[in-house]
């Protein structure tokens, strides 16, 4: 029986290579930007509670992630298209070391980085890793697959249409697949093989979005893969990439990621049709507008930030600091708070205290259970926030278009 044990905890240990205080993807461990292994910083500034700061090559919008000892993050270089060049870099968490760098000149034809895309650029995407291999994902130029090393293990291309606005989906990881929201390149929902980049299967979407798709998980251990799309949020079998149901939403420029949690989809949007907050329930077929929309709230919604379910409380940032009642949709709080037009940067919480990053002016800690402010803090430099933040260990880790930050006691 004890070697029956420990051959278990041996099986667990090589399946799970991820630590609990990992942050490995975009909204961290569980898609949802809620870590239950650490508590955030509270309070920082330039000669406060911060542990380094680097300087970036270039400009970027990408989360960092963090695995073990090794935070990665993406950025590019040039303006006009045959000079962009995209890097992938990773640095040593005890103090800002780079450990290695990888660039790749973006594939022509490819935009200018003006107009829209100076607004986020040409390295959106947050990486994703499974604590064994980093993804990473690059518009037209394709996903890639590294070592922790840094060798490349694969490429694969997954669409050539070249956007005025970028890309800005993240890759989701799903048992041996990698989920790649593909419809601005390529008009599609693409699964690739984790281990080789094989594409697995392909499903056509209408119209682009750039939201990073999420994962449902229903009675008896079935799962559906979520994507919030320009007209409809859709339900996939992930499995096989069939589409299973939609529920009838809003066109337009949509890039929130859906929470999903005690067996409903919450969805934040604002669209050319308006706003709309709702709550579905998963494991329809077809259309299910009518019958598994638990509720709607149309007198609120957000454009690019994602929300937080925390306790019985959906809570955004956009324009406002809102909370709405996750069991039936009633507006519960609207605070003014600065600078929250046009927020790229989601919120992250360690189910106490709120974090979020604005564009230029600095970041605010709050109450989760009032949104009341808790410290207002800013680095004091001239660098614009994009980047949703990672949380690992007590420490929080946020790029600007010019530097990578490592916030709270040095390890």
């Amino acid at each position: 029986m004890r070697l029956a044990c420990w051959a278990l905890v041996l099986v667990t240990f090589l399946a799970s290579p991820l630590g609990a205080e990992d942050w490995p993807s975009f909204r961290g461990p569980s898609g949802d930007g809620i870590s239950g292994a650490s508590k955030a910083p509270l309070k920082w500034g330039p000669m406060d509670n911060l542990a380094w700061k680097v300087e970036l090559p270039g400009p970027g919008s990408s989360s960092p992630i963090v695995v073990g000892q090794r935070v990665l993050v993406t950025c590019f270089t040039g303006k006009k298209a045959e000079e962009i060049v995209r890097h992938v870099l990773c640095f040593d968490r005890a103090g800002g070391k780079l450990l290695w760098k990888n660039s790749y000149p973006a594939p022509l034809p490819e935009m200018d980085y003006t107009g829209r895309l100076l607004e986020h650029g040409f390295t959106t995407s947050t990486p994703a890793s499974d604590g064994q291999r980093f993804y990473v994902q690059f518009g037209r130029d394709g996903v890639r697959a590294f070592d922790l090393d840094g060798k490349l293990l694969w490429h694969e291309n997954v669409g050539k249409i070249v956007s005025s606005f970028g890309s800005g989906a993240s890759p989701l990881l799903v048992g041996d697949k990698l989920i790649v929201n593909a419809t601005v390149e390529l008009g599609a929902l693409v699964a690739l093989d984790k281990k080789t980049g094989k594409r697995i299967w392909k499903t056509p979407i209408n119209g682009d979005c750039w939201s990073t798709p999420a994962v449902a998980k229903l009675a008896g251990g079935k799962e559906e893969l979520i994507l919030n799309g320009s007209g409809a949020i859709y339900g996939f079998d992930p499995e096989s990439g069939r589409e299973l149901w939609q529920v009838e939403s809003l066109g337009g420029h949509i890039s929130s990621t859906p929470v999903c949690r005690d067996g409903l989809v919450y969805v934040v949007n604002s669209g050319s049709d308006g706003k709309l907050t709702l709550a579905i329930r998963p494991g329809g077929r077809g259309d299910v507008s009518q019958t598994h929309v638990v509720w709607k709230q149309e007198k609120v919604g957000g454009s690019h930030c994602s929300p937080l379910l925390l306790s019985d409380r959906l809570c955004w940032f956009s324009g406002m600091a809102r909370a709405v009642s996750a069991k039936d949709g009633s507006i519960i709080q609207q605070e003014r708070l600065g600078d929250l037009a046009n927020l790229y940067a989601s919120p992250i919480s360690d189910g106490d205290t709120i974090v979020l990053f604005t564009r230029r002016s600095g970041a605010y800690t709050l109450r989760a259970k009032d949104l009341s402010v808790i410290h207002h803090n800013d680095l004091d430099d001239d660098s614009v926030i994009n980047a949703s933040p990672a949380l690992s260990d007590g420490q929080l880790f946020i790029r600007s278009n010019r530097y990578l930050y490592c916030i709270g006691p040095a390890k």
